[in-house]
């Protein structure tokens, strides 16, 4: 495996040190810098190009929200991951609109942390498991209003193959493993997912997750 390189952005400076240490131990992963608010997070991001950044919400100046959406705008490629110590419902939501890849609290273990890091490096979504439940609580109540109908009706319009990479992607599938796993091209899966998204109306990839989830054809690793 290639190194993983990643940006810790963190307005707390022993925070940040802190888990600069945890990571320097992981032969696969590198620092590759550092930011102390949202918007040191925007420009570096752009200097260095890490494939994760690590982003707290609450800083100053530019909270993480906002370098979130920024980032999605300029630089969709980047990996965030959102780390912080906030169980709010409206952040983990926000995150997720904005296009963060992952959602884990600051009293994540290590080990959880690099595993994190490492999933959606390549490609995976993922979320603590004490948010996850509010996640797909709020997608139950969306599909249960107004959507409910029109999301039914074209659930039905999934060919196998697009439920089949609907379900390897719950399960935290990169757009290469799915590849592989179904011995198609990820230009292939992109297609795919592109239908997903049209036929289900969802616009992003952890939301056609919380989909799949909820629909009982994978479970957020606990």
């Amino acid at each position: 495996m290639d190194t993983i390189k990643v940006l810790v952005a963190d307005d707390h400076t022993l925070f940040r040190r802190g888990i600069a240490a945890v990571l320097a131990n992981q032969e696969n992963l590198e620092v590759v810098g550092e930011a102390l608010d949202g918007l040191e997070a925007i420009e570096k991001t752009k200097e260095i190009a890490p494939d994760v950044v690590l982003m707290d919400l609450n800083m100053p100046r530019c909270s993480g929200l906002e370098a979130i959406q920024a980032l999605q705008t300029e630089m969709p490629q980047v990996n965030v991951l959102v780390l912080t110590v906030s169980d709010k419902e409206a952040d983990l939501f926000a995150a997720m609109k904005f296009g963060a890849r992952g959602y884990i609290l600051k009293n994540t273990e290590p080990d959880e942390l690099i595993h994190a890091i490492l999933h959606i490096a390549q490609g995976g979504v993922i979320v603590s498991p004490l948010m996850a439940t509010t996640l797909l609580t709020e997608f139950k109540d969306l599909s249960a209003g107004v959507e409910r109908e029109s999301i039914q009706g074209t659930d039905a319009d999934l060919s196998p193959r697009e439920g089949e990479v609907l379900q390897l992607v719950a399960q935290g599938g990169s757009n290469k493993k799915i590849a592989d796993s179904l011995f198609i091209s990820e230009n292939t899966v992109k297609t795919h997912l592109r239908n997903i998204m049209e036929k289900l109306h969802l616009v992003n990839r952890s939301q056609a997750a919380a989909y799949a989830i909820e629909k009982g054809l994978a479970q957020y690793k606990e």
